[in-house]
């Protein structure tokens, strides 16, 4: 993912002619927690409901509330076992079978093909 910046002329032409969308270069920072990529939402659903109905093992971004202001970000794999419900929570197990999460949707930073 690329942030951009737009309208960019070229300094040849005039303005009217010719604009594209120019890359920004990548921002580097000491905590690169602060610029971890996250999905939309509408993706983590469809992408959640996608790897239940072809029983897909996946990777998944978790974050979780630790306490006012503390939260944890945890890359676990393993299999989702529910589909999104209307209240928007999701079941996903761990692939040793270990740990069961009963998760929101919004704790769900990020899902990968495992």
């Amino acid at each position: 993912m690329q942030n951009y910046i737009y309208p960019v002329s070229n300094n040849n032409e005039t303005p009217s002619k010719k604009s594209y969308l120019r890359p920004l270069s990548s921002v580097h920072s000491i905590n690169e927690a602060i610029l971890d990529k996250v999905m939309p939402i509408h993706q983590v659903v469809r992408f959640a409901n996608q790897a239940f109905e072809n029983n897909t093992p996946v990777y998944v971004v978790i974050e979780e509330k630790q306490g006012p202001k503390a939260y944890t970000r945890t890359l676990v794999w393993g299999k989702f076992n529910s589909r999104v419900t209307l209240k928007r929570q999701v079941m996903f197990t761990t692939a040793d079978k270990k740990v069961t999460y009963l998760l929101n949707i919004s704790q769900i930073l990020a899902i990968q093909l495992g």
